[in-house]
């Protein structure tokens, strides 16, 4: 069961009591009896209005929040006159005097008077701390190590909110203490400066006071060493809390607004951010800049790391009204989904007028909950620039991933062409066409519905894909299903238990790719259909590309003929791996897929082999990626590969049948008998487990030389 609770947040009111105008009409000419408004006067029918309005909705107020700057030059009746329109106004709407929480601003402390000093705070005990009000430790006032920490919090009925006032006034419009010899003079210069001229010499006095007195926000340590045991010492039921701080100055600027002037921020930001983090502050409330914010800022430990991950902190900045301001009196503030799934929701009060309601403008939320970072957990990458993606992606695969579930995000846009990314890994020979060559084919070849490899690579994914069990299209299903509305039911698998499945799970092969599945964001017939494809395990540097690739020719087909668009690609792997050093199964050898997508090149590779080329381009094309072959098959058995590495055999085998078949002499007879060797030693090694030791005595690396010597020799005569 959630709960929920709801605040008053008021700040820089700056009444007096007496009445203090706000002229928010152009009266150019005077007319007896039109008068202009008050803020006291203002202030009384804003919060009549909302009393009227909880009342209509049955709504109550857990507290009222007042960050400061009740009044002016600290005028005692200031503070009077705010407390009780607080309590008359809103009493009936469960506003008593233990719910206010109260902390002072820079124009609630007279100016001149001592830090820490009874005259500076004289005017806010009497009225606050005296009726009972939650108001913050004082510096001067509170003695150390002795507070009641029940007069500097207000806790939720349940716990599940608490709130914690914090004075930054203790140094607002203080006097500075002058330097020696400045100091002996001080007080007599503005008559040493004006002998003739009295009046004119008073004036300079305030003058030279003004530039020695200077208007600082600042928290004491001392405080902030109370601040600690107050929070600390707060019951905070098994659900959690959510805690908020109150203060009057602001942690940054809430707008573009500049202000000219020494000691505009805290001069001890850090230490105080660093409190707030290490007490775990969910939300600041404050005032002073009279401008309304509310955004979140992620609050960061030192360099030593000592203090785990950095806090995300919801700071509100509250507003003031005046003439040109009338929509941000104060703020309803309500949390809502306590105690697991709190959000904040704060809604601008707007200055009615005489005659008009009451206007809460539109609630802005924040979520106030996070996704816990499991030091082991998901690591989520997201971006619609494809080649950063996959170079962070290797990263985090070889990273804090490593072994583990890595989720990537991909928001490519509907015209990106489906492309290889920037520096993946293969031969620096390759032009950039026959890189794409080689990317389309090898796409294409995972994508077939029917291979001549299907024996050695039974995991074909587009048999498994568009003939599951032999006669399921599951791609086609998909796309009449999503033609005819948004089904959750939109998926593939590519893994078949009654094929797949060893009942001890020992000698099981079968895809990485485990399972596709497509979603239709809406039932708009223009709507993007989004993939998420699902691996088992997965290589990063060198597979990961592909599959995305694969992902994006399924999604391709399945929108094709209709005014769907292709929305957003998503790889969910729980084996996360980035290997990039060697080839791996991915790269299928170019002379296997031949078989399929080529065969007529195995035939041109054995004629050019006999010496009897065909003259034309293909020559060049099959010799090239002969010889590419090879060079691939040399960095394969250079350095083991635990996913597996790309071993030719069919290919091979059609071009030694077809030059035996020519009874060769000399060096194609030879090349035929190394060739023989070459596949008798893949073969072993394709059937073996593939281990360490299997790729220790793989004879291959053996053959390749003396195969590379004869093929340029006879291929380059």
């Amino acid at each position: 069961m959630t709960t929920a609770a709801r605040f008053l947040h008021i700040t820089d009111t700056h009444i007096t009591g007496s009445g203090v105008p706000l002229a928010r009409d152009d009266h150019k000419t005077n007319i007896p009896e039109i008068k202009h408004a008050t803020r006291e006067g203002v202030l009384d029918l804003t919060l009549d209005r909302l009393r009227e309005k909880l009342l209509a909705d049955g709504d109550t107020l857990d507290a009222v929040v007042f960050t400061g700057d009740a009044t002016v030059k600290g005028v005692v009746e200031g503070h009077q006159a705010l407390l009780e329109l607080l309590l008359e106004r809103l009493g009936t709407v469960g506003v008593t005097l233990t719910t206010i929480v109260a902390t002072p601003g820079n124009h609630d402390v007279p100016k001149g008077t001592a830090p820490g000093s009874l005259d500076r705070y004289r005017a806010f005990l009497d009225v606050w701390r005296k009726a009972g009000c939650i108001t913050p430790w004082l510096d001067g006032i509170d003695p150390p190590g002795t507070t009641t920490p029940e007069q500097h919090r207000l806790v939720g009925p349940d716990g599940s909110w608490a709130i914690y006032p914090i004075n930054s006034a203790n140094w607002s419009h203080v006097d500075s203490i002058l330097p020696d010899p400045l100091k002996e003079v001080w007080l007599d210069l503005h008559r040493l400066l004006e002998k003739d001229d009295p009046r004119k010499a008073e004036k300079v006095r305030k003058q030279l006071d003004a530039l020695a007195q200077f208007d600082m926000a600042r928290v004491s340590d001392e405080q902030l060493e109370e601040l600690r045991h107050i929070v600390n010492s707060t019951p905070v039921p098994k659900t959690g809390q959510i805690r908020i701080a109150a203060l009057h100055h602001h942690l940054s600027a809430p707008s573009l607004r500049e202000e000219v002037k020494p000691f505009a921020d805290f001069t001890n930001l850090e230490l105080l951010r660093r409190s707030l983090r290490e007490r775990a502050i969910d939300v600041v409330m404050h005032g002073h800049k009279h401008e309304y914010m509310g955004r979140f800022e992620h609050i960061y430990g030192d360099d030593a790391g000592c203090n785990g991950q950095p806090r995300r902190t919801l700071v509100l900045s509250g507003a003031t009204f005046d003439q040109a301001r009338s929509q941000d009196a104060a703020r309803l503030i309500t949390l809502d989904g306590l105690p697991y799934v709190p959000v904040l929701e704060a809604a601008p009060i707007g200055v009615p007028r005489g005659g008009t309601e009451l206007c809460i403008g539109p609630k802005q939320a924040f979520r106030l909950w996070q996704l816990p970072q499991l030091d082991d957990g998901p690591v989520v990458i997201q971006g619609s620039n494809f080649d950063a993606i996959y170079h962070r992606a290797c990263a985090a695969a070889s990273g804090e991933a490593a072994q583990g579930v890595l989720i990537v995000h991909v928001d490519f846009r509907p015209d990106d062409p489906i492309r290889l990314p920037v520096d993946y890994p293969l031969p620096d020979s390759m032009t950039h066409s026959e890189r794409e060559t080689w990317f389309n084919e090898l796409v294409s070849w995972w994508q077939q519905e029917r291979s001549s490899l299907d024996q050695r690579v039974p995991f074909l994914h587009g048999i498994r894909l568009h003939r599951f069990a032999g006669n399921i299209d599951q791609v086609s299903r998909i796309k009449d299903l999503l033609s005819r509305k948004a089904s959750s039911r939109a998926l593939a698998t590519l893994v078949d238990p009654v094929r797949d499945f060893d009942a001890k799970g020992q000698g099981e092969r079968f895809a990485s790719f485990c399972l596709v599945q497509f979603h239709r964001r809406s039932a708009a017939k223009d709507s993007p259909v989004d993939v998420v494809g699902y691996y088992r395990a997965q290589e990063f540097a060198r597979w990961w590309p592909i599959n995305v690739a694969e992902l994006r020719t399924l999604q391709q087909r399945v929108i094709k003929g209709t005014k769907m668009v292709p929305g957003r690609v998503t790889t969910i792997t729980v084996e996360a791996r980035s290997i990039g050093r060697s080839p791996t199964q991915v790269a299928i050898p170019v002379i296997d897929r031949w078989i399929d997508q080529h065969p007529e090149r195995l035939h041109v590779l054995a004629n050019c082999l006999l010496g009897h080329p065909s003259g034309t381009e293909m020559d060049a094309i099959v010799k090239r990626q002969w010889i590419q072959t090879l060079d691939d098959l040399d960095a394969a058995t250079r350095e083991f590969n635990p996913d597996g590495v790309p071993i030719p055999i069919d290919g091979l085998e059609v071009v030694a049948a077809n030059l035996a078949v020519c009874a060769p002499q000399g060096e194609v007879a030879a090349f035929l008998k190394v060739l023989r060797m070459l596949i008798n030693a893949n073969r072993l090694y394709a059937q073996s487990t593939q281990s360490h030791a299997d790729f220790e005595s793989w004879g291959a690396r053996d053959h390749l030389p003396e195969l590379r010597t004869l093929s340029q020799s006879l291929l380059f005569p």
